[in-house]
């Protein structure tokens, strides 16, 4: 009788598996290796130090935004709101601002479509050593990568002394 019940068990959960053929997967998704990522990473410090619109008309995607509260405190933006919402709005700003020497200390990691980086960047008044983190977003567009997003975050109390700046610290 247990014999008979186990049958007609596996019986029913056999009816009830997917009976369509295995197909092979989908063409994946391309992911950037190290090489890839390495050459990015140099592109946003040509268009951080080194800005020529020919690399960001090329290497930065349609749809690009830059994001920074380290930024948007210097430009008088709302934190959390996009710094540089397009890809002409980035242009323009790079144009109008001076090259800062951007040294990349380390591409700490990368992902399918994301690299993650720290630099620091030493120049002005105070000359003094203004650390950050980039992660760049990166899409596959027309053959090659492209820059989609840049998130970037740094020591801008250090930033504002090197410009010249001032703060007044009161605790």
């Amino acid at each position: 009788m247990r014999f008979s019940s186990l049958i007609a068990l596996l019986a029913g959960t056999a009816l009830a598996l997917p009976t369509g053929t295995l197909t092979p997967r989908q063409e994946e998704q391309a992911c950037l290796t190290k090489d890839e990522a390495a050459e990015i990473v140099e592109i946003y410090r040509r268009l951080i130090a080194e800005y020529d619109p020919t690399d960001c008309e090329k290497y930065c995607a349609e749809d690009f935004v830059d994001r920074s509260d380290s930024i948007n405190t210097f430009i008088h933006k709302p934190l959390g709101e996009p710094t540089f919402a397009t890809k002409q709005i980035f242009m323009d700003a790079q144009l109008s601002n001076p090259p800062f020497p951007v040294v990349i200390d380390h591409i700490d990691a990368v992902d399918c479509e994301a690299i993650a980086l720290r630099w620091h960047a030493t120049f002005g008044a105070a000359n003094l050593p203004s650390r950050g983190i980039t992660i760049i977003g990166t899409t596959k567009r027309e053959g090659y990568w492209q820059i989609k997003s840049l998130d970037v975050e740094f020591n801008s109390l250090i930033w504002l002394l090197n410009m010249g700046g001032s703060y007044v610290w009161e605790g």
